[in-house]
């Protein structure tokens, strides 16, 4: 024998309850047990020590690279800056692929980031 009730004799049922049972009164202290939940009474700390060290150690090789060009003989230095200028025109010259290059890459990304929010949006959840 099949004891499951059809659909609408379920919604009957549930709608007489919700009729004819009396609601229970809702407890004064609700609302101080939620906000006790949701509200913190601690301040995250805007600086953590993870921030420190590592701003320290980019502070410190900022400063050992400017310490290290500071004390590079001037020949050498015109010569990187010399080679600084060849690689430029270099570019110029033989790299006419990456700025399309570049463009259509930024347009795939921007595409992947764009499309699942997209299909979520689409589909029917009402199923």
């Amino acid at each position: 024998m099949d004891n499951r009730l059809t659909p609408e004799k379920e919604n009957a049922i549930i709608e007489d309850t919700l009729k004819n049972v009396p609601l229970a009164p809702m407890p004064r202290s609700i609302t101080p047990n939620v906000m006790a939940r949701i509200q913190k009474d601690v301040r995250p700390a805007l600086i953590t020590w993870n921030d420190f060290a590592l701003s320290l150690v980019i502070a410190i090789c900022i400063g050992a690279i400017f310490f290290a060009v500071q004390s590079l003989p001037p020949i050498l230095l015109a010569k990187l800056r010399i080679q600084g200028i060849l690689l430029y025109q270099d570019f110029l010259v033989n790299a006419r692929w990456l700025v399309p290059t570049i463009l259509f890459g930024l347009a795939g990304f921007l595409s992947a980031l764009t499309i699942p929010y997209l299909l979520q949006q689409t589909i029917d959840r009402r199923r």
